[in-house]
């Protein structure tokens, strides 16, 4: 469990400097623009992309630090053990669901990859590269979903979970 907390920080690390990377892009795309009125070729392309992974790839993050949206409305007012069959069963649920979706997103990022599609831009940039984000982000996603549902079935109901 620890190399995989491990990799997940070494993810978000990344993510940081893909992030990083956009704002420097945008620098050096506005500084270029207002001193030498000359703009750079397909920076808004470029951060399309690496936004597609910095996005997609942060959804098994998110899940680890458990930092996505939760509606607990009446959830809350529920015994221990609904609770913990309710949460099961949403993760089965969303387990299904981006199943499908890195499925159909590998099909699509397949055919794109065949095709040699490329994004209307002044500078040759693969639009397939894109694509990958979401399949590859997805399945990262299931994988952790499948962790943290094995962990909890195994763990049982917590008191703290009360």
């Amino acid at each position: 469990m620890q190399k995989l907390l491990k990799l997940h920080n070494s993810l978000a690390n990344i993510l940081g400097l893909l992030i990083v990377l956009i704002a420097l892009i945008i620098v050096v795309e506005v500084s270029s623009r207002f001193l030498f009125n000359k703009p750079l070729p397909g920076p808004i392309e470029g951060t399309r992309v690496i936004l597609a992974w910095a996005l997609f790839m942060s959804l098994a993050y998110g899940l680890v630090q458990r930092v996505h949206i939760q509606v607990q409305l009446f959830s809350n007012r529920y015994p221990r053990r609904v609770r913990f069959v309710m949460d099961n069963l949403i993760d089965v649920v969303t387990l299904c669901l981006f199943g499908i979706l890195t499925y159909s997103a590998w099909q699509q990022f397949w055919e794109s990859f065949t095709r040699g599609e490329t994004m209307a831009a002044p500078i040759w940039i693969p639009f397939w590269l894109a694509k990958l984000a979401l399949p590859i982000g997805s399945l990262i996603f299931v994988i952790q979903l499948v962790i943290n549902l094995g962990s909890r079935l195994k763990g049982g109901p917590k008191k703290e979970e009360a």
